[in-house]
């Protein structure tokens, strides 16, 4: 029920006069002496005052400023305070227009936005408490380090929130759309108490049943100025403006430089000055035999020679050729035929598919599942479309699996999201060769078997490197698990052409679903194809073709296998040769068991790449350690690395 207007207001006010700012602006940058040093949080919108009488009586360290613009509501807060004889509040009986007026630069710690009116006519945007410029506005008031909580009922204000929030530049730091039942969950009762203090609103709304959602919103990167004065002036002398960026970075972190380039970059320069035999280059992410030089399989570069100018120059079908999705269906699944049903679009290379399925299967401002050693894309592809990376170990302490921590991590997020994509990179994982056995993807059934059906989970398996990490029905086995997976989770397969038909900079991949509907295998194909065309349009049709031309022909079908095989014993002989030499010297590497990649934990990745780009020898930094190509680095040179990188970290500690 509306709050009635108070008769007698200003009479009652009159009993209220110490705790009641009625001209906030004379407080400008004077709040820290009225809080006695305590930091300040600003409520705007406190409504009846459930919620910072609460949180005040709960934090007597921390000073707090409650703005209200229907003076008959604030009244009942105000009552609330002074019946807990708090002395941490104040209040402002006004509506909040520029928090600029009412503090100064920093003064504010932290902001609450509970249940803000949605406004819900069009032309109303501008006036919504979560519009981009005035989330920017509070972000002026507040310290470095401080935040907006953002609390609402509201499933319409909510999501026309999330890309404001990323319009503004800003960045998300925790978000649920269901905050009660991620409270619920935590089974301390002080630390569930703390977790959230209900407004009055939100009680009366979630207890109809309505899912509370909040997100709590931090500063963006810094920038650089987008203007500065200059020493010139213009004809009218007045100081000329120098534009120095113009792009909209919507809350995304970009780095000025690339790591993993500049490590390539390096390489090659040390190869320039002294050859290829004096520098080790175990930083690029392809095959390369023992003299160095690039793998192409003769089968596939012939078959591209033969190609006529129609079969490269025609645009593609935005799926894939109908040739094309006959023939990837056989490379990704090999001799198993799937019992489900199979949704199939062409993707430029394997970073196409794992970020149009990351898209289409999660919402904005939720947070992608993956093991913490990931191939580093994955949190830029998150960024770029306003996610982020949760991360499970992806070892235990004995060096298994740890499907302990993976189940709690699905149980976590499902607490405060509807959908939940799963990005499992394997066979053969960049960067650890690591591949999931038959018992590890048991593990991961019975976990996603335990998902709740009204929850929406898509595991996307990166199988970039399957192809050169066994034989294929050997590395292929797990199929089986996850086409028997519930209606609720749907597997989708990464396969990148590129890799298997050594055939990189060509751009060809897919991404399989299989669905336990025919709807959802049509619905997987429509909107993963609306993405390409909005993303890429057409994947090039030159690669399609070959594949096409490879898999019509039983014989030329053998010969690429056969030649695939041969590369693949020489690229599992680099590796477990590596593997053997870093046994023999003691050096510790992440669980390995084939493909293109090595990694050893080190606490300062930068450090230990520049000391061993001292001695020419060139590797990729990984968050927690750093990445060994053994694609790239010859038999003989995998052998002997492991005492170099060991004596080098006893080197530099």
């Amino acid at each position: 029920m509306r709050q009635r207007k108070v008769k007698n207001l200003e009479t009652k006010y009159e009993d209220y006069n110490d705790i009641l700012v009625r001209e906030p602006a004379s407080m400008h940058g004077k709040w820290a002496e009225r809080a006695s040093g305590r930091p300040v949080y600003l409520e705007i919108g406190c409504g009846k005052g459930k919620f910072i009488s609460e949180m005040a009586e709960r934090e007597p360290g921390r000073y707090f400023v409650a703005v209200e613009g229907n003076q008959s509501v604030m009244l009942r807060a105000m009552e609330k305070v002074r019946a807990k004889s708090l002395d941490n509040v104040a209040f402002v009986p006004e509506f909040a227009e520029d928090l600029s007026d009412w503090f100064s630069d920093g003064e504010v710690t932290g902001i609450y936005l509970n249940f803000s009116d949605p406004l819900p006519k069009n032309y109303w945007y501008r006036r919504r408490l979560t519009y981009r410029e005035r989330l920017k506005s509070y972000f002026r008031v507040l310290a470095e380090d401080g935040t907006v909580t953002f609390k609402t009922d509201n499933t319409g204000l909510f999501e026309w929130t999330i890309p404001e929030i990323m319009a503004a530049d800003l960045k998300i730091l925790d978000i649920t759309r269901d905050l009660h039942a991620e409270a619920a969950s935590i089974e301390d009762p002080a630390e569930r108490a703390a977790f959230n203090i209900e407004t009055e609103y939100e009680a009366k709304f979630s207890g109809l049943g309505e899912k509370i959602k909040r997100v709590v919103i931090g500063r963006g990167p810094e920038r650089t100025s987008a203007e500065q004065h200059t020493d010139t002036e213009t004809d009218k002398g007045e100081p000329e403006m120098k534009i120095t960026s113009m792009a909209a970075f919507n809350g995304r972190d970009i780095p000025e430089r690339d790591r993993n380039f500049t490590a390539v970059g390096n390489a090659k320069a040390a190869i320039a000055k002294k050859g290829k035999e004096a520098v080790v280059n175990a930083t690029v992410g392809a095959l390369y035999d023992d003299d160095a030089n690039l793998v192409v399989l003769d089968s596939v570069a012939r078959t591209f020679r033969e190609l006529s100018g129609t079969d490269f120059a025609e645009y593609a079908p935005i799926a894939g050729t109908p040739g094309f999705r006959e023939a990837v269906r056989k490379a990704a699944f090999g001799s198993y035929e799937p019992k489900s049903y199979v949704g199939i679009v062409a993707t430029p290379g394997g970073t196409g598919s794992i970020s149009n399925a990351v898209d289409n299967y999660s919402c904005p401002g939720d947070r992608i599942l993956t093991h913490n050693w990931y191939w580093g894309p994955y949190g830029n592809i998150a960024s770029e479309q306003g996610k982020s990376l949760e991360t499970f170990e992806m070892f235990d302490e004995e060096g298994r699996f740890n499907i302990a921590d993976f189940e709690y991590k699905v149980s976590k997020l499902l607490r405060n999201q509807e959908y939940l994509v799963i990005i499992l990179n394997t066979p053969a994982s960049n960067p650890t060769g690591y591949s999931l056995s038959l018992d590890d993807w048991y593990g991961v059934k019975r976990v996603l078997d335990g998902v709740d059906l009204e929850k929406k989970v898509t595991l996307i398996i990166d199988a970039a490197y399957i192809d050169f990490a066994g034989e294929m029905d050997e590395v292929r086995a797990f199929l089986p698990v996850i086409d028997n997976l519930r209606g609720n989770i749907l597997p989708v397969i990464a396969y990148s052409a590129s890799k298997t038909f050594t055939m990189y900079g060509a751009r060809c991949a897919a991404m399989l679903c299989l669905a336990h509907t025919p709807e959802v295998a049509a619905e997987f194909e429509k909107v993963c194809s609306f993405f390409a065309r909005t993303a890429w349009s057409n994947s090039p049709r030159a690669p399609q073709t070959v594949i096409e031309k490879i898999y019509s022909d039983p014989e030329l079908l053998k010969e690429t296998d056969d030649e695939r095989r041969h590369w693949r014993d020489m690229l599992r002989a680099r590796g477990h040769a590596f593997e053997n030499a870093a046994a023999e010297c003691g050096l510790e590497i992440v669980p390995f068991r084939a493909g293109f990649f090595v990694t050893i934990p080190y606490k300062d990745p930068d450090a230990l790449i520049n000391a061993l780009g001292k001695k020419d020898i060139f590797l990729i930094p990984v968050n927690g350690g750093v990445r060994v190509s053994v694609a790239a680095v010859a038999e003989d040179k995998c052998r002997k690395l492991p005492a170099v990188i060991k004596d080098t970290i006893a080197e530099i500690g």
